[in-house]
């Protein structure tokens, strides 16, 4: 099945005399341009195109910038408001005509306009100043907020690092199992290994508690220590001592004495 082209409508030059006779819609037909419709033009010229896009508007001023030109229109207000009253003074100082009258009268209106935008703009600046300490609290919360957030974090790190309460109750289990080994090991340490057969260490224990008594009884009825208890052994005789001394030894002092 062969297919065939349509046969082309042939172009009219745009610079011949009949191309120009032709309606304008018709010359954008035959050129290959196509016009719009009469009811899209229609709509166009009752509505209107669109609008183009708005340019991006510059940041907001701040709280504080804006405290502050309430501040300096305040001031300005304050200096305004002082002159009229210096006017006022003068047209009154002046005289009582008609035209100083009315001069002082103007400058009354215009000192109570004046005092009725300050009135304003502080009640302005008051809401500006709430929104502004309201803001800097936000700020510090939020703040606070995140350094209680890492604090938190530090903290439960540190604790995992350590472990849990089974972790440490094993821990201190184990410090006491060590304590009582130590301690075992010391006692074996002191165990004195020399002590001969036959010692008995109750024996011991009162024996030095009825020297004790003893002691005690000394004490109260005036006995003095040499008296030995009959349990003990006789006390050996003292060795008999030599009060002369020999005589080479007393030679030599005697030649030392003569003059």
């Amino acid at each position: 099945r062969s297919h065939t082209a349509p046969a082309r409508r042939p172009r009219i030059p745009r610079n011949t005399w009949a191309h120009s006779q032709l309606p304008a819609c018709l010359q954008l037909h035959i050129s290959g341009r196509a016009c719009l419709p009469r009811p899209l033009a229609a709509m166009k010229r009752l509505f209107g195109a669109a609008k183009a896009a708005p340019a991006p508007a510059g940041p907001a001023p701040s709280l504080s910038d804006t405290s502050g030109r309430i501040d300096a229109r305040v001031t300005e207000l304050d200096t305004k408001i002082a002159k009229c009253d210096e006017d006022i003074r003068r047209y009154m100082s002046q005289g009582k005509g008609a035209q100083q009258k009315q001069l002082a009268l103007q400058c009354m209106k215009r000192k109570k306009m004046y005092e009725q935008q300050r009135d304003q703009i502080m009640g302005t600046q008051f809401n500006v100043d709430c929104l502004a300490g309201a803001q800097e609290q936000a700020d510090l919360t939020a703040m606070t907020v995140e350094a209680m957030q890492a604090g938190h974090q530090d903290l439960k790190q540190r604790y995992a690092k350590m472990g849990g309460a089974a972790d440490i109750e094993k821990l201190m289990d184990s410090m006491a199992d060590l304590q009582d080994e130590i301690s075992d090991i010391n006692e074996a340490l002191s165990t004195s290994y020399a002590v001969p057969d036959g010692f008995d260490e109750a024996a011991f224990e009162q024996e030095f508690s009825a020297l004790e008594e003893e002691m005690a009884l000394e004490k109260l009825t005036g006995v003095g220590a040499s008296v030995r208890p009959d349990y003990l052994p006789a006390a050996p005789a003292p060795a008999a001592t030599t009060a002369t001394a020999p005589p080479e030894a007393a030679a030599p002092t005697a030649e030392a004495a003569r003059p």
